[in-house]
């Protein structure tokens, strides 16, 4: 692929975050205005009313209404008579929050404990200001439920409308300079690769980590608190499963940030040291990152992964949205060489880059951007940091010109693991059998199964509380989605043939036969890479890929998937195609 060398108009930029910024203001304003207008005059009213006075009060009348429509919902309304400081003073609160709702059975309580009390003609204690009588309420008490669901709207909206519009207007993307003025050295401009001390996301992903549990958890709890009681009484199996659910989410999401946190402090501030500096596409990427906190050991291995990728929107048909997607345009894989430095260890590395390929750009609507990734393997290290380092067309070599990490002789043994993870190669007359079993992708699709039930519970609980209609479609028909497709994930294994005598594949659900294929040889055109998916943890990501045999007629049906890496899948394919005779595209 050639670099593009004019540059690009910041107009699309510009528009998209007018867009985004159209799109995220009715989220912040609903979340906002949840909180000005009722959760914060709810608290105060709740504090003011713990200094009021008691009083005896005779009922004059009370009612508890019901109110039909996509859910059944109550209210209460009573009038009120009581004497303070030689006035006789009529009141009508009933409770600090007035209006109707289904959230609990507060309202139904309360109703039914004043109409029995006006039936027997027995005095109610209320509460009243003493500086203004006329200011009373029956019931002072604050209601956890109704103030949790209330900031399920100030968490949820509040936090994606907020959140869209600082990320919007802080990251806009720098001012082209006009092409007879182009910095000849734009990595300089960017602070976090001026010195050449690149520094990982993981302070990112920490930040990340702890918003999202923050958040989540901050709505889960009291929610589950105010609601699981009731539920389990009326023995709703369904919304406890979903609450039950959701509270594991929220654990699992506390759980990732304590593990970021404590890994973030395990290794320090690691540092990325550029040789060239910046990265030189057509000619060499090479870098040095010390591990003070870790002890030089002779067997240890450090897998390192360079990629250019493309970040863009893409609109699907029919729709007026569009999606910010990326996609890997070039990658390569090696391993670090390791070496004693001081008390810890040094690792070196360096990559031959082709020419052609796109520079690193500032954010826009799309733009190019190169990252790093460093992990250790065969080990309980657990080392895996991120880079987002500076790469751009000028052909510069290494100072320090050590081997290629891509031709590192223990990289074909970690492919061989891998692939062995989650598939069983054998040969058979004529070719190979290859064999994936159930959960092999466990450690990607077990987390999403649980965001997917947890967000499919927001749904439900919030469809069965009477929130507006928008609200269970979204959450639950997402959260269904993720669900469905992970367990689809989680217990499907597939049976392949392939060799002289075409190809049978076997796909099946716990053991439950979901669909077969069989296709003779002269109909098999060749062995192909199918990029799956990007799994995002924190700041890293992964790209998946699958395997498929593609038809003359233009079909394609995939013989292995969950490989993780270009690198990986490569070498399965490599090896089909050695082992069958197929030609790999």
């Amino acid at each position: 692929m050639s670099p593009r060398t004019p540059p690009r108009s910041t107009a699309p930029a510009k528009s998209g975050r007018w867009l985004l910024t159209l799109f995220a203001l009715p989220f912040a304003a609903v979340g906002i205005g949840m909180l000005l207008l009722s959760v914060l005059p709810t608290l105060h009213d709740w504090t003011r009313m713990q200094s009021w006075q008691p009083v005896e009060a005779t009922l004059l009348s009370a009612r508890l209404n019901v109110h039909s429509g996509k859910s059944r919902s109550y209210s209460v309304s009573a009038r009120y008579r009581f004497e303070m400081a030689g006035r006789v003073v009529e009141g009508q609160r009933v409770a600090i929050t007035e209006g109707a709702d289904n959230i609990g059975d507060f309202q139904q309580r309360l109703g039914t404990r004043l109409e029995q009390a006006l039936a027997r003609g027995q005095t109610e204690r209320a509460w009243a200001d003493p500086a203004n009588p006329s200011d009373a309420v029956i019931d002072r008490s604050l209601r956890g439920g109704l103030l949790a669901f209330k900031m399920v709207f100030v968490l949820v909206f509040g936090a994606v409308g907020i959140g869209l519009l600082v990320f919007t207007w802080r990251s806009r993307p720098e001012t082209t300079a006009p092409s007879g003025n182009a910095d000849p050295s734009p990595w300089l401009a960017r602070r976090e690769w001026a010195h050449n001390q690149i520094r990982s996301n993981k302070r990112l992903e920490v930040m990340v980590a702890w918003g999202f549990a923050t958040v989540w958890n901050l709505f889960a709890w009291p929610v589950t608190a105010a609601s699981l009681p009731q539920h389990l009484r009326q023995g709703n199996t369904i919304a406890t499963v979903a609450l039950g659910a959701f509270v594991a989410a929220g654990l699992g999401l506390l759980a990732w940030a304590v593990r970021a946190t404590r890994d973030a402090r395990r290794f320090g501030d690691l540092r990325l040291v550029l040789d060239p500096f910046p990265g030189a596409i057509g000619g060499d990427f090479g870098a040095t990152l010390d591990l003070p906190t870790v002890p030089w050991q002779g067997d240890q291995r450090f897998l390192v992964t360079l990629r250019c990728i493309q970040h863009y929107r893409s609109r699907s048909a029919g729709e007026n949205s569009t999606e910010a997607r990326e996609q890997t345009v070039w990658q390569t894989e090696g391993m670090a060489q390791v070496e004693p430095h001081g008390s810890g260890s040094r690792l070196r590395f360096r990559f031959a880059v082709p020419g052609g390929l796109p520079a690193s750009e500032a954010p826009a609507n799309d733009y190019h951007a190169w990252r790093l990734r460093v992990e250790s393997t065969g080990s309980d290290l657990g080392l895996d940091r991120s880079f987002d380092v500076p790469v751009y067309a000028t052909g510069a070599s290494a100072h320090h010109l050590i081997p290629d990490a891509a031709q590192h002789p223990a990289l074909q043994p970690l492919r061989e693991a891998q692939i062995d993870e989650i598939s069983d190669l054998e040969a058979i007359a004529g070719g190979v059998r290859l064999y994936q079993p159930y959960a092999r992708g466990w450690r990607t699709h077990l987390p999403l199964a649980l965001t997917g039930g947890a967000f499919a519970g927001i749904g439900l609980f919030a469809g069965a509380k009477g929130a507006p209609l928008l609200f269970p479609i979204v959450f639950g028909a997402l959260g269904g989605a993720l669900l469905l497709y992970a367990l689809f994930c989680l217990t499907n294994s597939l049976r392949v043939d392939l060799g002289t005598r075409g190809l049978r594949t076997e796909r099946r659900i716990l053991g439950l036969m979901l669909r077969w294929r069989q296709v003779p040889p002269q109909d098999i055109a060749r062995l192909r890479l199918k990029e799956s998916y990007t799994a995002q943890a924190g700041t890293r990501s992964t790209t998946y890929y699958r395997v498929q045999v593609e038809l003359r007629n233009g079909q394609a049906i995939t013989v292995a998937d969950s490989l993780r890496g270009r690198e990986t899948a490569e070498h399965l394919l490599r090896t089909l195609a050695e082992r069958t005779g197929y030609m790999r595209g």
